[in-house]
């Protein structure tokens, strides 16, 4: 696969590019996949500045689709349960949770990016937030797709069992973040739209 993407030259640079950008705006593809294909492919420094330039770029399509065509729109995207909560949640406290939340693997960011576009926030801070935010995650992921590449298997265990320890963490975490977050504010319903 690697020696493929090497044979194609600037072409398959792109080629990752779209497939990283696609993954932000269609929600199925799984992130964690193309973070580690692009370490494989392109080693861990290449592989990270690509996904990263990707993600971002994904991303602030999503932010622009909130921005741009409005509740109507995200509202159909996004489930009621899921709006509520992100709504909550930057209501009551703001960039610090958004940031946070992007520091999360596995948390559902494509949805958060088209939301967060509906709000007040600057689009320069959400570059700001979205970009550093992934940074992490996108950083081991390419780490562990170039390890197994080079066959370091002891690098890839321990940044596979660092990533595993975060995600857990984080897990066991989330319903106290919520509950935390819940006490600031009266909780909002999603109406339904007319």
């Amino acid at each position: 696969m690697r020696q493929a993407v090497a044979d194609s030259g600037w072409a398959a640079t792109f080629v990752f590019l779209g497939l990283q950008i696609g993954q932000v705006l269609f929600a199925p593809i799984p992130g964690e996949i193309t973070g580690f294909m692009g370490g494989y492919m392109f080693g861990a420094l290449n592989g990270f500045l690509l996904s990263s330039i990707g993600l971002t770029i994904g991303s602030m399509i999503n932010f622009g689709i909130g921005h741009f065509l409005g509740e109507r729109v995200v509202r159909k995207l996004v489930r009621c349960e899921t709006y509520d909560k992100y709504n909550q949640m930057v209501q009551y406290k703001g960039i610090l949770i958004i940031f946070i939340f992007f520091l999360i693997p596995g948390f559902p960011k494509d949805y958060l990016c088209m939301f967060l576009g509906l709000t007040t926030l600057p689009a320069r801070v959400f570059f700001v937030l979205s970009t550093i935010g992934r940074i992490p995650g996108t950083l081991a992921l390419s780490l562990q797709g170039a390890s197994i590449f080079e066959k370091n298997y002891m690098f890839f265990v321990i940044v596979t069992a660092l990533s595993l320890l975060f995600a857990l963490v984080c897990y066991l975490a989330r319903d106290a973040l919520y509950r935390w977050i819940a006490r600031y504010g009266k909780k909002k319903t999603c109406d339904p739209l007319p």
